[in-house]
């Protein structure tokens, strides 16, 4: 796995629209029911995936006010991708070259999110929580899988399938250890 970056995001329980039982909030990749801070693409301290290089600017993108409504999850990409039932290896934009990842980050799942150019900055949609695949592919209480294997293949699936247009990527999603939660296991 490549790690990719930083992100905060305003963590959202999983909406009514979403049948799917065993997710409580959605830690997607996507932005659809999480969101990011507002205006956090005009102050263009991200890179071209879309995320931060450090933690630093992460954080610097929350208002001071509002920090605590947000949690700062980590990326790392696996080295391929899916177009089409088929692999072809990942190319990592120059500008990604993100700070070590401090060892307290926890695992929190993995997502399989779309790409449709690669002229669009960052990944696009995530079908686990953005389509709804959620209710028929079994995912954790973050809405994603907790294995590899298993996301390699929902990937491959949705490359074929394609809910949403585009290549398949895979992504692990880590969060930073925040004081009085726990981050791996949702209450």
């Amino acid at each position: 796995m490549i790690e990719v970056g930083y992100f905060p995001k305003r963590v959202r329980a999983r909406p009514d629209w979403l049948p799917a039982p065993a997710a409580q909030e959605i830690c997607s990749v996507s932005n659809c029911v999480s969101e990011p801070p507002d205006g956090w693409i005009q102050q263009w301290r991200h890179n071209w995936l879309g995320w931060y290089n450090t933690l630093a600017d992460a954080r610097a993108v929350v208002p001071p006010e509002a920090a605590s409504e947000y949690r700062l999850l980590a990326y790392r990409m696996h080295p391929d991708l899916f177009r089409g039932g088929k692999t072809l290896r990942v190319t990592i934009p120059d500008d990604v070259h993100p700070e070590p990842m401090p060892k307290e980050f926890e695992r929190l799942g993995f997502d399989c999110a779309s790409k449709t150019q690669p002229d669009v900055l960052g990944l696009e949609c995530s079908p686990l929580s953005c389509n709804g695949l959620a209710r028929e592919i079994a995912v954790n209480c973050h809405c994603l899988v907790n294995a590899l294997p298993e996301a390699l293949a929902i990937a491959e699936r949705f490359s074929v399938e394609q809910p949403e247009p585009g290549d398949y990527y895979v992504i692990e999603v880590l969060e930073a250890p925040a004081a009085g939660r726990r981050t791996s296991g949702c209450s």
